[in-house]
């Protein structure tokens, strides 16, 4: 092969590298249709019911939401529903299991009820515990290529004089390794004023006994679709000249960046999730750089 042909060849292996490292850079996708989860309702069941689901009766509700019994009554349950208007943007799903009057957990009352050398994410039974309910989500069909749950806290519980110890993990949503947040508009509760759409924050809540096994199960989240890709971003140096700016922070802040995450807000009928950069409860596109929430 000649000298000109091997030069070619090289330039042709350089060009294609470009194209398709350019090709791989505008396939960032920045903005995501928000969707509704696809729970493994089976799964779900069998959590609550074990293997055996004969007996098990299912009862459809409003807004397109399912509620799985044994009796119709009483524990244990398990469900996936809806608020009004979100059955096409988040899930809310539960299995409650508790061994009804052999032994008393409240495990909902944490504050008074955990025992804090126990909890943390350094105690001896955290990292058992949240691997156990890590593999739970998983086979209800939480985690994905993009969708992972996130670890957030861990408490032991059954300080208070009569209840039998349990463990709660907490599992936080996040969309290709950053954490989802919902504007504050729609997490407002203003009574009457309120929006007719109800959004929760997207955790989930799973405690354990050594005793019963999972006693209960919680949680909100949603599902994503690719909507925009862009090969440019927004720097996070740009982005902090953008806040100081705005006077929104100052250089006595000391931040050296904000936050990177996805910004959740409702149009219409739709909910995008909008990469952004944050600083407290304050977001900046990181698309076009517009100001998408700027109240404390």
């Amino acid at each position: 092969m000649s000298k000109r042909s091997v030069l070619l060849t090289l330039c042709a292996m350089l060009l294609s590298l470009c194209l398709n490292g350019a090709a791989a850079e505008e396939s960032r996708i920045v903005v995501w249709r928000v969707t509704a989860p696809a729970i493994n309702a089976e799964a779900l069941q069998t959590e609550a019911f074990g293997a055996d689901l004969s007996a098990v009766r299912e009862e459809e509700r409003d807004y397109d939401s399912l509620f799985w019994s044994l009796t119709g009554e009483g524990i244990p349950f398990c469900g996936i529903s809806h608020n009004r208007g979100t059955e096409n943007m988040q899930a809310w799903f539960n299995i409650y299991r508790q061994a009804g009057e052999e032994r008393t957990y409240y495990y909902n009352l944490d504050e008074w009820n955990a025992i804090p050398a126990e909890s943390g994410f350094d105690a001896p039974r955290a990292a058992e515990t949240l691997a156990e309910g890590q593999s739970l989500l998983k086979r209800l069909g939480l985690e994905s290529d993009t969708v992972a749950p996130e670890p957030v806290s861990f408490t032991a519980l059954g300080r208070m004089e009569g209840t039998t110890p349990c463990r709660k993990a907490v599992y936080a949503l996040t969309l290709e390794g950053l954490p989802v947040r919902w504007s504050a508009e729609l997490l407002r509760d203003d009574g009457p004023t309120r929006p007719a759409i109800l959004i929760d924050p997207c955790y989930v809540t799973v405690t354990y006994s050594d005793e019963d096994g999972l006693l209960m199960l919680e949680g909100s989240w949603c599902g994503f679709e690719p909507l925009t890709r862009s090969a440019e971003v927004l720097s996070p140096e740009d982005a902090l000249t953008r806040f100081r700016q705005a006077g929104l922070i100052s250089t006595a802040d000391g931040l050296s960046a904000p936050e990177a995450c996805w910004f959740l807000s409702v149009n219409g009928q739709e909910a995008p999730a909008t990469l952004a950069w944050r600083v407290g409860n304050r977001y900046l596109s990181a698309v076009d750089g517009t100001w998408l929430q700027t109240e404390h």
